[in-house]
């Protein structure tokens, strides 16, 4: 008589009518499975006579989630450096992911309140948000159950009593706009990001208290917002383009590097360049600043360093400092002198 073949994870898997990853997940208890699956699971398990091997302790280390709305844009990718060169110094796992556009999901996805107890149940210690808005009942969640957070950029007012970082976006823009007008433009446009972004208002509110500093005018028709896009900066450069001779900007503040990018193409679409008849001055200071032809002069933020802080900051509290919750902390941003701009003809 033949011995009998063990019965494996994967004939588990086979019976119960899942993925060998879920049968794993259901048969450790995992909380980014669901109740059905698991049943079917623990029943096939049950029926086949499955005995689970006996593995060796991992040693657990601690870990941090970070989140963002978009993971392949210039900034986030900066940010996501500085947060896992951190994490690994600090010896701590840094695991990211983005938030989906609403539809139905099988697991958990971020910011769901069986979202927040995964976190929780899965040894990490603190979550980063990186630009997404977090709404009052989220933060909540994540109260509830003593998983601290760290905005980054947060787009929107946040709750009190929550931690986060930025940058001197006000100094930022009246850094840029005053450059300009240093090297003599009076008819500077602003290319901004989102209104409902409060970084964006406060590059909004630093240019316009560069113009009134020098008893510039506010001229409503070279002032647009929007996303923080090539496309934007294309659409928008060519409308200012087009304005008659006499509206027509010199100059241009751009509230993004992107945006600034999409400009520069505007402009070479109109026969003109860059900066002999038209100057360009961007936000971030990213690598593609250096890349652009001409290379782009812009504000640099510490995108590197607030993803360090961040991570710092995490790992601090969970070594017994408490977060700084009363007052955002904002790191300096820097002009970036290249070659896109020059004195008007």
């Amino acid at each position: 008589m033949e011995p009998r073949q063990r019965v494996t994870l994967d004939d588990v898997a086979a019976a119960a009518g899942v993925s060998k990853s879920a049968a794993s997940k259901a048969l450790n208890n995992r909380a980014d499975v669901s109740a059905a699956t698991r049943e079917r699971v623990l029943a096939a398990s049950e029926d086949l006579g499955y005995v689970r091997p006996e593995s060796t302790p991992v040693r657990s280390y601690p870990q941090i989630a970070m989140v963002s709305d978009d993971l392949a844009t210039a900034y986030t990718i900066e940010v996501l450096k500085g947060a896992a060169t951190a994490a690994l110094n600090a010896g701590v796992a840094l695991n990211t992911t983005y938030t989906p556009e609403p539809a139905p999901h099988e697991h958990p996805v971020p910011f769901e309140p069986e979202w927040f107890t995964l976190l929780k149940s899965t040894d990490h210690i603190g979550l980063i948000v990186l630009t997404s808005p977090l709404t009052r009942e989220q933060h909540t969640s994540a109260r509830r159950i003593g998983l601290p957070v760290v905005l980054i950029d947060p787009s929107g007012p946040q709750e009190r009593g929550v931690a986060s970082i930025g940058a001197t976006n006000w100094n930022g823009g009246v850094d840029a706009t005053e450059y300009l007008i240093g090297l003599g433009h009076e008819r500077i446009a602003l290319v901004g990001g989102p209104q409902d972004s409060v970084p964006a208002r406060e590059r909004h509110q630093g240019y316009l208290s560069a113009l009134q500093m020098h008893s510039l005018p506010v001229r409503a028709e070279l002032i647009s917002s929007g996303p923080y896009s090539y496309d934007n900066g294309l659409r928008q450069g060519r409308r200012l383009l087009s304005l008659p001779e006499g509206q027509r900007p010199t100059a241009v503040f751009a509230a993004s590097d992107t945006t600034a990018l999409g400009i520069y193409e505007a402009v070479r679409e109109a026969g003109l360049r860059i900066p002999e008849d038209f100057s360009v001055v961007g936000f971030d200071d990213t690598e593609m600043a250096g890349w652009a032809a001409p290379r782009l002069t812009t504000v640099r933020q510490p995108l590197f360093r607030m993803g360090q802080e961040a991570v710092r900051m995490i790992v601090d509290n969970h070594r017994g400092r408490p977060l700084l919750t009363t007052t955002p902390v904002r790191l300096s941003t820097r002009l970036v002198i290249r070659d896109s701009a020059a004195p008007p003809r």
